[in-house]
């Protein structure tokens, strides 16, 4: 099974592995920015889904909680 790192994920922790050796010039702190921006519309959107489908799956809608987690896979194949 893979695990599913999205490549802004890959590029926070290059840049965190950057930072904590001795700093970021001025275009990769506005770039860790614009990441960490990206990772959090990126968090809001998967739990908004998984939101959804548990709220579907909690009044039995089976063909509205397929759609929900039809979602998640779809993002979750983009990333590996």
């Amino acid at each position: 099974m893979a695990i599913m790192v999205h490549p802004v994920h890959r590029r926070v922790a290059e840049l965190t592995i950057k930072m904590l050796k001795g700093g970021l010039n001025p275009f990769e702190a506005s770039e860790m920015m614009h990441c960490l921006r990206a990772n959090a519309d990126l968090v809001q959107k998967i739990d908004g889904y998984k939101e959804a489908a548990y709220a579907a799956q909690c009044i039995g809608n089976d063909d509205l909680l397929q759609h929900f987690c039809m979602k998640l896979d779809e993002m979750e194949a983009k990333c590996t």
